[in-house]
């Protein structure tokens, strides 16, 4: 199983992207994945506010402010089998 953290705030529309093009890409690709969504304020003071939300799949960061695209979460989803 990957672990996948995301970090941000639910109602962020850029943090919802990233959940469902991280939840779609391990499902169409058959990977199971362990969403860990972090989005408590003392989690979130510790990181840069402007680089908002990150993802990031097996301790990597992939993706910073804005969603990666599908082939990106696709090759880092590959590469943390």
């Amino acid at each position: 199983m990957i672990q996948v953290k995301l970090y941000g705030s639910p109602t962020c529309r850029r943090y919802r992207r990233m959940r469902e093009l991280i939840l779609e890409q391990a499902q169409r690709l058959g990977i199971q994945i362990d969403l860990i969504e972090i989005g408590d304020a003392e989690s979130l003071s510790r990181i840069n506010p402007l680089s908002l939300p990150c993802l990031y799949i097996d301790e990597r960061l992939i993706a910073s402010s804005n969603p990666p695209r599908p082939q990106e979460i696709e090759e880092a989803l590959r590469r943390a089998r």
